[in-house]
């Protein structure tokens, strides 16, 4: 008989004003139309009905023993809200799971941050850095920082901003969140092994810092800098006289301490930081849903051409067909970064994405493996990331990945991201037993709200079957939360046209 041990949900945006789990208050503005607010001190249905299902869940499946709880990054919306009002909806998230003195979760969170959240991460290294100093002798030498925990055993660092928000909560006194940052490993008593991360390193986007070094300054780098594939002959020599040779495409860290350390400034400043910079913030979250419509972009893309060429002098004419070149370009060039970020798409995974997957499974994590541990690296495994906001769960074949029979889940994403309906989008709790067995919740898509539990095809295990026997997702407290969610849905649909449109 399985036990649930973990609980792990990801990409739910607390304080964000697309987030299924922050309370939006919609009141009347003018006699043609409404206006839309986050009310942090409120508690979201979703949010609400949510909390009753896994507690259902747990209490369905475990006679003995309390899950932890595992956040996968993106949990504090810092990117496009406010630390306050994040800092109250996790208090409402902490409300909802610990609302009995006897809740069913252990009083340790474990956090794992993302790209949206990233800045918690800055905080728990800096603090961890003081701590090591304050143990040092005078005058002795002190070590550059570091910029991730272990994934093997890790050495977690306490966050006192989310541990004094926990036990704020009357009922949690003893509440402790702790962080590890990026990578980490779960291990079940039979030594199968899950391997955690949020999952923004899969997109190219989140190592632009890494590209452009390596493209400029390849020196740098060293001789690695750019891939080039050595040929000689005749041919060879004529081709180099060729116009038009193929640029070498920049190559990617093969170390996490590297791509972290080369890109957390980036990642910090634009999507953990920038987001909260009073109105020019404000500015940046208006801009960030209006890449979801073209006409939008377009406008958005004329402003700029049209800065930009606004003191070129040459004829109106030939001006016109410059900015509209530009700002051709220019759109096609937002739209790609853009709403590659949010996985506009009904694909499951970007190509980019995959090829970026491939290269975390077969070079990322056992390189960083080998440099903790001695243990041999795992041939059973799992692979869990969230970041896509599309929950699934599938073998790595599948996927088109080099890396063999390894079960992947997404955890998917609580937020609604589109004004059209993104069938793949939705949210998923995993469930993870002691045996470090996975089966995925799904709470939703927006292509069907019913809850289901799911494993890869073709792959059964306990928990998978006891969840099936002994849950009845028919029940009155799943059907409340199919309601919940869907009635939020198209609230949260009204905000994004409002904010676009206006």
């Amino acid at each position: 008989m399985s036990r649930i041990q973990y609980i792990i949900l990801s990409d739910i945006h607390l304080g964000g004003y697309n987030s299924l789990l922050t309370f939006i208050q919609e009141t009347p503005r003018n006699p043609n139309g409404t206006r839309y607010n986050v009310d942090a001190q409120k508690t979201s249905p979703v949010l609400r009905d949510l909390a009753e299902c896994i507690k259902e869940i747990v209490n369905s499946i475990n006679k003995g023993g309390k899950p932890q709880i595992i956040l996968l990054g993106d949990v504090m919306e810092l990117a496009l809200g406010g630390l306050n009002d994040a800092s109250m909806t996790f208090e409402r998230f902490l409300e909802c799971m610990y609302s009995r003195k006897n809740a069913p979760f252990s009083n340790q969170i474990l956090y794992l941050p993302g790209n949206h959240d990233h800045h918690l991460w800055e905080t728990a290294r800096e603090k961890q850095y003081a701590n090591y100093i304050s143990k040092l002798k005078p005058k002795e030498h002190i070590s550059a920082p570091w910029h991730t925990t272990k994934m093997v055993h890790p050495d977690l660092i306490e966050s006192d901003l989310l541990t004094d928000l926990f036990r704020r909560n009357h009922k949690s006194k003893q509440g402790k969140v702790m962080i590890a940052y990026p990578n980490y490993e779960i291990r079940g008593k039979s030594g199968r092994s899950i391997f955690l991360t949020h999952g923004n390193f899969l997109e190219n986007i989140y190592s632009l810092m890494s590209s452009i070094q390596r493209i400029l300054l390849p020196e740098l780098s060293g001789s690695d800098g750019l891939k080039s594939k050595k040929k000689s002959g005749l041919l060879s020599r004529i081709a180099k006289m060729l116009p038009l040779q193929a640029v070498p495409e920049p190559n990617r860290p093969d170390s996490i301490y590297e791509l972290e350390h080369e890109n957390f400034a980036w990642i910090d400043f634009f999507w953990s930081t920038l987001g909260r910079s009073g109105k020019v913030g404000k500015g940046v979250g208006l801009i960030y849903d209006m890449l979801q419509d073209e006409k939008a972009v377009g406008k958005l893309s004329d402003n700029i051409s049209g800065y930009l060429l606004r003191k070129l002098k040459i004829l109106p004419f030939f001006k016109t067909i410059v900015q509209y070149a530009l700002s051709f370009f220019l759109k096609k060039a937002i739209l790609n970064v853009g709403q590659s970020e949010r996985g506009m798409s009904d694909s499951v995974l970007s190509q980019e994405v995959i090829e970026n997957l491939n290269f975390y499974l077969e070079t990322i994590l056992p390189n960083q493996w080998k440099e903790e541990t001695r243990r041999e690296y795992p041939i059973n495994y799992s692979f869990i990331f969230g970041h896509t906001h599309k929950p699934f769960e599938t073998l790595s074949e599948d996927l088109g990945l080099e890396t063999r029979s390894v079960p992947v889940f997404n955890t998917g994403g609580w937020v609604v991201d589109t004004i059209q309906k993104m069938k793949t989008h939705g949210g998923a709790v995993l469930l993870v037993d002691e045996d470090a067995n996975v089966v995925s919740f799904h709470a939703y898509t927006e292509g069907d709200i019913r809850p289901s539990f799911h494993v890869p095809k073709g792959y059964q295990n306990p928990l998978y079957a006891d969840l099936l026997a002994k849950v009845n997702l028919e029940g009155r407290s799943f059907k409340k939360l199919s309601q919940s969610i869907a009635s939020e849905i198209e609230l949260r649909r009204k905000v994004l046209r409002a904010r676009v449109v206006e």
